[in-house]
């Protein structure tokens, strides 16, 4: 009982943590056979934490910079709208005539306010899928994109039991930090579930060809093992596309085919990670020689003195037998005197 607690608590401790797993997976290619080996699970859970963890520092990132768009749309509501209020679940905005901000730079690139009884919403849609997101504010609700080109999801005042509001309260509605929350929220969501299926969307592409490249180098690799591989060589890619992500978003420095850049990343992982499980494939089969020829020498060895022995031992018994034939001729001799 106490080997087996022992050799768990062993097992315990040649565990990875997850860190530990991002560092070696950027920097040494001799452990993606160790991922290899491991189950498909270990990886798939490694691709989650760490999208999470890309997710939450850009949904942060977001959030502070929309915090700031918000500081400046509250402001400019503040000096230029002075008819806003919700009575009843009705929103009224600015003698509910048509607004649009349009502004490409900004973190929202599109707002469409239509408090008037009869909004051309299927317009607004159009104008709206021209971007990534964009809100379209109703009398009785907010449609905001999804990630599905075409489909929105809404948000209807009064399902969520909001009390009257007049022009101050909504402005301080806007700035509270229930606010900053749910976008906090919905940005990570939206970010987890985009990197979560692009991470392995890619992972299954490095699977493809990493199959290809094990035919080429008369390597034989299953697919899922391909698979586990790919998730860990986007490790580095995929740190990279954060950091682009939070200057860009900051400063509007852009790199042109940053897309490129990340799959060749990639792809340069896998290929070294195959010709480093080739190499040691081929240090092992030397080995193997190695160990087959000294086998093979200690048998030969091993024969050789059993040899030496049984002919040593057949030496000794005719020794004995020429011995005794002598003694046999002598005493007949000794008979034949005496006679």
């Amino acid at each position: 009982m106490e080997g087996l607690i022992k050799t768990m608590e062993e097992v315990k401790k040649k565990e990875m943590s997850f860190f530990t797993r991002v560092y070696k997976a950027i920097t040494n290619f001799d452990i993606y056979s160790k991922f290899a080996e491991e189950s498909l699970s270990k990886a798939i859970i490694y691709a989650m934490i760490l999208t999470m963890i890309i997710a939450l520092i850009i949904s942060l990132n977001y959030a502070n910079i929309l915090s700031g768009k918000l500081q400046q749309g509250t402001n400019y509501l503040n000096e230029n709208i002075q008819n806003i209020n919700l009575t009843n679940g009705i929103f009224s905005f600015n003698n509910n005539q048509y607004t649009n901000y349009e502004n490409e730079e900004n973190i929202i690139p599109i707002i469409i306010v239509d408090t008037s009884e009869n909004p051309d919403i299927e317009e607004y849609k159009k104008k709206v899928n021209l971007y990534d997101i964009g809100l379209i504010i109703l009398k009785d609700k907010i449609l905001l994109p999804t990630t599905e080109k075409g489909i929105f999801n809404s948000l209807v005042y009064s399902d969520y039991n909001i009390e009257d509001m007049n022009r101050d309260e909504i402005l301080t509605a806007i700035n509270s930090k229930t606010i900053y929350a749910y976008m906090i929220i919905l940005i990570f969501i939206a970010e987890f579930i985009n990197e979560f299926i692009n991470i392995l969307f890619n992972a299954v592409m490095l699977a493809i060809m990493g199959q290809l490249i094990a035919l080429f180098l008369r390597l034989r690799l299953k697919f899922v093992a391909a698979l586990k591989m790919g998730i860990y060589s986007l490790t580095l890619p995929t740190i990279l596309l954060l950091l682009y992500v939070l200057i860009n978003s900051r400063t509007g420095f852009v790199i042109e085919n940053f897309l490129w850049l990340y799959t060749t990343i990639s792809y340069i992982y896998i290929v070294i990670a195959m010709l480093m499980i080739k190499t040691d494939f081929i240090n092992m089969q030397q080995e193997l020689i190695k160990i087959q020829i000294e086998q093979q020498k200690v048998h030969e060895e091993i024969i050789e003195r059993e040899k030496e022995k049984d002919d040593k031992e057949k030496d000794e018994e005719k020794k004995q037998e020429d011995n005794k034939e002598d003694k046999n001729n002598e005493e007949g001799l000794n008979e034949q005197t005496q006679e």
